[in-house]
């Protein structure tokens, strides 16, 4: 076959290979067991939605007959209690509500209940919201009429980076939007005050008046190309930011995000299933092409009038975050197209002037943090930032005046995950002891203090209610799936158990393959984390295949000690059949500092690709490794990394699999790409060496590459350029793709048709 074809299209599953056809034991993993049938799917993990008093949450529980009890659970006492009645919880024509998520208003006297969710790209964010009164166990549906005609004029508006005027309507208004349809909600939100409800409907900003019923219309150019209060796709996909409308303390206004997306080239996504295709446009910008236009704007709810912010001359900015900084103020994180800086401006809302109160930059990118922690009734905030040369949490002034370093040099910190006001203390996750770990820390902000709280080695979780008094940590390591614990706080006092996951545990025990850590050298002298994942009864003097697992992009590591589902399950699998599953964090990939991760800039690839072409001749020279059996694969970024380093790394791959590869990073998008290498037109070399469409005459391993056709993400044009370039050097290869699948390549049948294919490729191409 692999003689005889350039390319092969595979809709079915690959022949049976001797070792795919042996018939499972009980204990034999195969794909059906770990993809299909779902066998070794987790227990339920709580979903914790704290009350004010930080000792209680309330619990979504399925109810026999459907829908879902609201169970409030005390952590003091262990007691639970059911709230509401799943039997209560029903729409307007008395049918069960399938709760999916809760959000309690500020007094904790209702809830708003999402449910019959649609996905938008990556998530379900568009469904139906209703409002729970717990006091009279009341389901209000909020639905998008408008109660006036008047709320349906487009107004004078003015956006800051516009030299143009939209329509001057007045009394008399020369548009009116279209007829009302009433459609799903995004981002419903609860007033501060509990008596209004805000959402998002066809991109434009919608608010609710509970106790009348009335739905009134705030923001009326929504569109196609306009989008009001959410975001485009690049926002979404790379600043993890999809809700973009925040209510003022005072519940009498917005902050909203206000994007115009005219000017970013439409790309196809086509459908060819019917006899004639169908083609959807999505607004994409790649590496160099436009952005949208995006600006801040406060709507005063009463009025419907937005005051814009002035957040600068310069349209190519990204605004990263936005939140409100008491009643008169909107905190927003401002971003050059480089990214190479943040400037966190304070802005008036009544008259949309701005201060910068804190510029943090870097000679190579900064990353978006989460808003600034404010302390001391607002005076103060915390920041996390890489000025000194680790990730790490700094004190200010309201001013934007630095008072110290909080968290101690040596490792990263991921994120802050409380504030204990009272102890003058800050909790944080951090990549410590070792970067394959995950551990709550506690820091000092008043003095140098700083000392760690978990113990367990692996990765912890955990979720800390209102005055860090309990939490409910989540906790898993590369060997057992995750269990639910509750602590106490300041101590770290275990109390109860909420999942154990025991049976799960047990069952992956018996499986037989398994993982160890180890460091492996570069000529460099560099020591890289891995892992391994052995068979049972692993004999260091045998040789065995070894299959490298890869991603290893930027921050992004694959070696941590935490449980990793059916991505792992798959690899013991393999480990089961007779193969050494092996990952390495390259250069760029780990949290060990700002060194360590950002020396990949404007050079994706040299390093990554350098690194584990390097540690598979490391392995080739292990005892126990079959040097001319070795193989690598990888998703996405890890497709890149297959795809590059096969074509580099000459004889020393035997096989590869590039799933859902970047080919060339022109191909992908603005924020992620630029970030990392500028645009293409300001650093050509560094894209023409990092794409491995131009180093495919290198290739010597079996390679197969697969895409879902509908890929939003890593658009499948990757794969033909790739296909293209593979054909014409005379490169042998085999092309798996998926109809109308994304970058997740799921849905239906799919996986376990996926993963049987790549089992069959690995079993006889390794």
């Amino acid at each position: 076959m692999r003689n005889s074809l350039l390319a092969l299209a595979l809709l079915a599953p690959l022949p049976a290979s001797p070792a795919a056809a042996q018939q499972p034991s009980d204990t034999s993993l195969t794909v059906e067991s770990i993809f299909k049938r779902g066998d070794f799917r987790s227990a339920p993990l709580p979903s914790v939605h704290w009350l004010k008093d930080g000792k209680s949450y309330l619990d979504t529980r399925p109810a026999e007959g459907g829908g879902a009890n609201i169970v409030r659970v005390d952590l003091s006492t262990g007691t639970e209690r059911v709230v509401v009645d799943a039997k209560t919880i029903v729409d307007a024509a008395g049918k069960r509500i399938d709760i999916e998520d809760i959000t309690l208003s500020d007094d904790e006297s209702k809830a708003l209940l999402f449910h019959g969710s649609v996905r938008v790209w990556r998530q379900n964010t568009r469904g139906i919201f209703s409002v729970l009164d717990f006091a009279t166990g009341k389901v209000i549906s909020i639905v998008r009429e408008e109660s006036s005609i008047d709320t349906l004029v487009r107004r004078n508006v003015t956006h800051p980076n516009d030299t143009t005027t939209a329509p001057a309507l007045g009394k008399s208004p020369s548009f009116i939007a279209p007829p009302v349809r009433t459609g799903l909600q995004m981002f419903a939100k609860f007033s501060p005050d509990g008596r209004q409800v805000a959402f998002v409907s066809d991109n434009d900003l919608y608010v609710t008046n509970i106790a009348s019923g009335t739905t009134k219309r705030l923001t009326v150019d929504g569109s196609a190309d306009i989008i009001n209060g959410t975001t485009d796709w690049v926002y979404e996909e790379e600043l993890d930011l999809r809700d973009a409308f925040r209510w003022s303390p005072d519940s009498k206004r917005l902050a909203y995000w206000h994007f115009d997306q005219s000017a970013v080239p439409a790309f196809p996504i086509e459908n060819d299933l019917p006899v004639y295709p169908l083609v959807s446009v999505l607004r994409y910008p790649k590496a160099g092409q436009p952005n949208s236009r995006v600006s801040v704007g406060v709507i005063d709810v009463a009025t419907a009038k937005t005051t814009w912010m002035q957040t600068g001359a310069d349209t190519g900015i990204y605004i990263a975050r936005m939140d409100w900084a008491g009643n008169d103020s909107v905190v927003i994180q401002r971003l050059p197209r480089k990214q190479n800086r943040v400037d966190v401006l304070m802005a008036s809302a009544a008259t949309g002037g701005t201060r910068t109160m804190l510029t943090d930059s870097d000679s190579a990118y900064v990353d978006v943090q989460d808003q600034p922690t404010w302390i001391a009734g607002g005076r103060q905030f915390l920041w996390i930032t890489d000025k000194s040369g680790w990730r790490q949490v700094f004190l200010y002034d309201r001013s934007g005046r630095q008072l110290r370093q909080v968290t101690t040099d040596g490792m990263d910190v991921l994120s802050v995950a409380a504030v204990d006001e009272v102890r003058g203390q800050v909790y944080v996750i951090a990549a410590a002891p070792n970067p394959t770990q995950r551990q709550l820390y506690v820091a000092s902000y008043k003095k140098n203090e700083m000392r760690r709280v978990t113990q367990e080695a692996g990765s912890h979780a955990p979720t800390i209610g209102p005055g860090a008094h309990w939490a409910v940590d989540v906790y898993s390591t590369i060997a057992s799936p995750a269990t639910a614990t509750v602590y106490e706080l300041p101590g770290w006092t275990k109390r109860r158990t909420i999942t154990d996951n025991a049976a799960l545990k047990a069952k992956i025990a018996a499986l037989g393959p398994r993982a160890e850590f180890f460091r492996l050298p570069m000529s460099d002298g560099t020591q890289l984390d891995a892992f391994r994942i052995v068979p049972a009864g692993f004999d260091s003097t045998k040789k065995y295949p070894v299959l490298m697992y890869v991603y290893g992009g930027p921050a992004a590591p694959t070696v941590n000690d935490s449980w990793g589902g059916t991505r792992e399950l798959w690899h013991m699998l393999l480990a089961q059949r007779g193969y050494v599953v092996v990952s390495v964090d390259n250069r760029g990939a780990a949290w060990r500092g700002r060194a360590f991760r950002k020396i990949t800039q404007l050079h994706l690839g040299r390093h990554e690709s350098s690194d584990q072409i390097e540690a598979a001749k490391w392995l080739g020279r292990r005892s126990w490794v079959d040097a001319s059996r070795i193989g690598i694969w990888g998703w996405s970024y890890g497709g890149y990394m297959t795809a590059l380093t096969t074509a580099l790394g000459g004889d020393v791959f035997r096989m590869g699999i590039a799933v859902a590869p970047v080919t060339d990073w022109r191909n992908y998008d603005t924020i992620y790409t630029e970030r990392l290498m500028w645009t293409p037109q300001d650093n050509k070399a560094g894209y023409d060496e990092s794409a491995p469409q131009n180093h495919v005459a290198g290739l010597r391993a079996r390679l197969l590459v697969v895409h879902g056709t509908g890929d939003d993400n890593v658009h499948p044009q990757n794969t033909i350029q790739f296909a293209d370039k593979l054909e014409a050097a005379g490169k042998p290869f085999w092309m798996l793709l998926y109809p109308n699948r994304t970058h997740s390549i799921s849905g239906g049948n799919t996986q376990t048709h996926l993963f049987d294919s790549l089992t069959r490729f690995v079993t006889e191409n390794l």
